[in-house]
């Protein structure tokens, strides 16, 4: 029984879908055999007279043509002016024409079919898919509005409200942005600064502990001793070329040379143009003494220098020692 009564309702439903077509049908037909023989007549002289100008034209054209002189782009011209045709049929007129006041209906009839199709498609328009005229009739253009003076004036300024908040916006975005790129320059500038004071306190307190204890050294250092039995001539050979003669006992430790070596090139400093110049490089320099013949490192400065091997007069190199 249930698929009786689900038979029954889609047999209504698709003969309600077709009621609004075949009334159409019925009454476009009635509407033309119901025409006065009058206006059958007016209708037929205005259809001879149109024929009649159009053959008119025609002969003109084909006139035209032959001499030569003209194109056919007045005849185009012509012929493409039309306005496109007013829908003539109930069911072009009701796809045009979706309104349910009866004023802009040219019948009762007509107005009525619209309602009809106004609620259909308002319930979903059941079964429309299986019928395209229905379908068609069935699809309701969206209804547009005219904007008032008011609304158009609400969305121009909202409008420039909105372009207004996002040239604001850009703008603050460009201010943090260079806001901090200043800040970034600021910091790196404030850093490089405090290194290079840090640099120039380290050099400072470098040269100060240097040249106390060159002072020191000058204070404990004997005199050169005089030449003979376990005493050597020594000459070393600085980096930046310079050569430092002097006799030493073979009894002396090896760091009674590194003590030599960094007095004499301290006093040598002192009298340059720049001596904070080269105190500072003088006070981070680090090196060690080598014999080149024979091959000796002098590391172990509590060694003499008898034990060391030097027991001859031999050259000395002032060899820096460079940090990995």
């Amino acid at each position: 029984h249930v698929s009786d009564m689900r038979a029954v309702w889609a047999a209504g439903g698709l003969i309600w879908a077709f009621l609004p077509c075949l009334l159409s049908i019925c009454h476009d037909g009635l509407s033309a055999y119901s025409m006065a023989p009058a206006s059958r007549a007016s209708a037929a002289g205005l259809s001879l007279k149109t024929a009649k100008g159009a053959m008119l034209a025609r002969g003109r054209h084909n006139m035209l043509r032959l001499r030569g002189g003209e194109d056919d782009s007045e005849a185009k011209e012509e012929e493409g002016g039309d306005e496109p045709a007013a829908p003539t049929t109930m069911i072009e007129r009701l796809k045009a024409n979706q309104s349910t006041n009866p004023s802009d209906h040219t019948s009762m009839l007509e107005w009525g079919i619209a309602v009809l199709l106004s609620i259909y498609a308002a319930i979903g328009a059941p079964f429309s898919c299986y019928i395209p005229i229905i379908r068609d009739l069935a699809v309701r253009k969206p209804i547009e509005k005219p904007l008032t003076e008011a609304e158009k004036q609400r969305m121009e300024r909202e409008a420039l409200r909105k372009e207004q908040d996002e040239e604001f916006a850009q703008t603050m975005m460009e201010d943090k942005l260079k806001e901090a790129d200043r800040r970034k320059k600021k910091e790196a500038a404030a850093a490089a600064e405090n290194a290079a004071k840090r640099e120039a306190e380290a050099k400072n307190n470098a040269v100060a502990t240097f040249t106390a204890r060159i002072a020191e050294l000058k204070a404990k250092q004997e005199k050169e001793p005089a030449a003979g039995n376990g005493v050597v001539m020594l000459r070393f050979r600085c980096p930046d070329g310079t050569q430092l003669t002097r006799k030493f006992k073979t009894a002396d430790p090896i760091s009674v040379l590194y003590d030599y070596v960094d007095v004499a090139r301290h006093d040598k400093a002192q009298n340059t143009a720049d001596p904070s110049i080269h105190l500072a490089e003088l006070a981070v320099f680090d090196y060690q003494l080598v014999s080149t013949m024979p091959k000796l490192i002098l590391s172990d400065r509590a060694t003499t220098l008898k034990d060391a091997g030097i027991t001859t007069s031999c050259a000395l190199v002032v060899q820096p020692i460079v940090s990995d």
